[in-house]
C-alpha cells in the first residue's frame, strides 16, 4: 500500500465525548465492539493526565521509538513481540490524535473513502475496489478490513518489513512537519497515514489488532494498572534534578544528594551559580529534558538579594512543574526564609506549587527520605495488589 500525503482532514472542536463507560468486569469480548473514536477517548482518559505534560514533540518522539522497536523483531519474525510493539504504535497514535484533538475516523475516511492515494502503477490495469461495497468502518476491526479490501492489489507486492519500512517514512514525517511548524491538516493526514500502515501491517501478518491491543492496554495502564494513569508512581524514576539555592549549606546539600542515591537516583546537578545568559536557562532545561523527578532547594536569603541566583530557579520551578509529574517534584525551603516561597505561591497560584520548610539539614534529610519512601511504598503496594 503505498500511500501519498494528500493533505485532508481536520480538527475536532473540543474533545471527544467519552461515550461508554468501560468498566474493568466488563468482558473481554467488549472490546470488538469500541469505535476508533472509543479508543481514542479510553486513551485519553487513561494517560490524559500524564500526557497534558508532555509536548508533541515528545510524543511523537515516542512514536519514533516504538516503530523503531518494531525492526528486530519483525525480521526475526517474532510474533510474541510484534504483536505488543504494534500495540504500542498504535497507543500512541491514539494519544496523539487525542492531544491534537484530531477527530481520526473522519479523518481517516475523507482521505481513504473518498479519495484513496495510489502508487501510480496501480491506477490503471487494475480492478479497484468499488466503496459501494461497504460503508464507513466503525469499529478497529471494521477499519483494518476496509484498509485491507481497499489495497488488496497493493498488498500483493508488500512484505510486513516493506509495509513497516513505509510507515517509518512517515512517521519520519510527521515529526519533521510538526519541527517546522507545518498547518494541522497535515500533520492530521500524516497521522491518519501512520494509522492506515498500521493496520495494514496487522493485516500482513494475520494479527487483529483490536485484539492485540486489548491483551495490553485492557482498561488500564499497563504499568500502574489503574483506569486512569497513575503518573507519580508508575513513571519510570532514575534521574533526578538537583538544584540548590544561594546560602544552602554544604550539609543540606549532602542530606540531599546522599538521600538521594539511597533511594537509587543518579543526580543531575545544575552548577550554574545565577542567570548571566541564555546559556544559563538553556543548561537547565537540557539537565531537566534527561530527568524522571526534580528536586529544588529555594535560596535561604531574602527575595531581591544581590546574588539573583533565585530568577534562575523561577524558570526552574516552573520548568519542572511544566514537563515532570508533579508528584515527583519537591521543592523545599529553609523555615524562617520563606519570603521567595511565598512570591512564587502568589505569583504562580494556579500552579498551586507546594513548598515543604525543614529548620536544619537533619530533619531535610528526614523529609526528604520520608517522601522517597512513600513514594517507593506506593510503589510496591500496586505490584502486590494487581
Amino acid at each position: 500500500m503505498m500511500l501519498s500525503m494528500a493533505a485532508s482532514g481536520g480538527a475536532r472542536d473540543q474533545k471527544l465525548p467519552i461515550e461508554r463507560n468501560l468498566s474493568l468486569t466488563e468482558s473481554y469480548q467488549d472490546y470488538e465492539n469500541l469505535s476508533l473514536d472509543e479508543w481514542l477517548t479510553k486513551f485519553g482518559r487513561i494517560y490524559g493526565k500524564r500526557h497534558d505534560k508532555h509536548t508533541t514533540e515528545y510524543m511523537i518522539s515516542r512514536l519514533v521509538e516504538e516503530v523503531a522497536e518494531l525492526v528486530n523483531p519483525m525480521e526475526s519474525q517474532d510474533s510474541a513481540q510484534i504483536s505488543p510493539s504494534l500495540a504500542d504504535v498504535f497507543s500512541w497514535i491514539c494519544s496523539i490524535a487525542y492531544k491534537l484533538n484530531i477527530d481520526l475516523s473522519s479523518l481517516a475516511w475523507q482521505k481513504y473513502g473518498k479519495n484513496a492515494p495510489r502508487p501510480d502503477w496501480s491506477r490503471t490495469g487494475f480492478s479497484q475496489a468499488s466503496l459501494a461495497d461497504f460503508g464507513q468502518p466503525n469499529t478497529l476491526r471494521e477499519w483494518q478490513s476496509f484498509i485491507s479490501k481497499l489495497y488488496q492489489n497493493e498488498n500483493t507486492r508488500l512484505t510486513p518489513m516493506n509495509a513497516l519500512v513505509a510507515m517509518m517514512k512517515d512517521v519520519g514525517d510527521l515529526a519533521m512537519m510538526n519541527r517546522k511548524r507545518s498547518p494541522q491538516d497535515q500533520l492530521s493526514s500524516k497521522l491518519a497515514a501512520i494509522l492506515a500502515w498500521t493496520l495494514t501491517i496487522s493485516e500482513l501478518l494475520k494479527l487483529d489488532l483490536a485484539q492485540v491491543v486489548y491483551s495490553k492496554y485492557d482498561d488500564r495502564c499497563p504499568v500502574c494498572l489503574q483506569p486512569t494513569c497513575d503518573t507519580d508512581v508508575c513513571h519510570p524514576l532514575s534521574n533526578m534534578y538537583v538544584s540548590f539555592g544561594s546560602g544552602t549549606s554544604d550539609e543540606e546539600k549532602y542530606a540531599i544528594l546522599d538521600s538521594a542515591a539511597k533511594y537509587g537516583y543518579k543526580t543531575l546537578v545544575n552548577t550554574s551559580s545565577s542567570v548571566q545568559s541564555t546559556r544559563d536557562l538553556s543548561t537547565s532545561l537540557d539537565i531537566m529534558s534527561k530527568s524522571d523527578a526534580a528536586c529544588i532547594i529555594l535560596p535561604a536569603e531574602s527575595f531581591g538579594s544581590a546574588e539573583r541566583r533565585e530568577y534562575m530557579q523561577i524558570f526552574e520551578t516552573l520548568l519542572s512543574y511544566s514537563t515532570l509529574s508533579r508528584g515527583n517534584v519537591w521543592i523545599l525551603a529553609k523555615a524562617g526564609k520563606d519570603d521567595f516561597a511565598e512570591y512564587l505561591r502568589m505569583t504562580f497560584t494556579s500552579e498551586k506549587l507546594a513548598v515543604t520548610f525543614y529548620a536544619d539539614s537533619n530533619q531535610l534529610r528526614a523529609l526528604f527520605e520520608n517522601t522517597l519512601s512513600d513514594l517507593n511504598s506506593r510503589k510496591k503496594t500496586l505490584s502486590k495488589v494487581y
